[in-house]
């Protein structure tokens, strides 16, 4: 019964346990492998998440939809996805938390961000 409960526990505890903008149970890649493995990743992976619906929920002045924030967002993706070390990551999104959040508002509040200095 002890074992039972260190082993849920465990995973509990498990760098898995961290919520990300994507499924781990699904990851596949060396970056997806890595921000799943790493706290902090996880961390910036989360505030990017929330900063950018913060800001695509924003009038942008782009439309609606808010085209060039999601045009940037993918071509971020696609950079990131070249990271072949954990640093590459952690400084691409740490630079992205803020970066996404500097596009200036047309009108209405600008969205309340999580800057990335705040994430340890």
């Amino acid at each position: 019964m002890k074992l039972r409960h260190l082993l849920f526990a465990s995973l509990i505890a498990s760098p898995l346990a961290h919520a990300t903008s994507f499924d781990c149970k699904k990851a596949s890649t060396y970056v997806e492998k890595t921000i799943c493995s790493s706290p902090l990743l996880g961390k910036l992976d989360d505030a990017l998440s929330e900063n950018y619906g913060a800001m695509l929920a924003t009038d942008l002045g782009d439309g609606p939809d808010n085209k060039a924030l999601k045009k940037e967002q993918r071509v971020w993706l696609a950079q990131r996805n070249k990271c072949t070390t954990e640093r590459c990551l952690v400084d691409m999104y740490r630079k992205r938390v803020d970066d996404v959040c500097d596009a200036p508002v047309v009108s209405g509040v600008h969205a309340v961000c999580v800057e990335a200095s705040d994430i340890q």
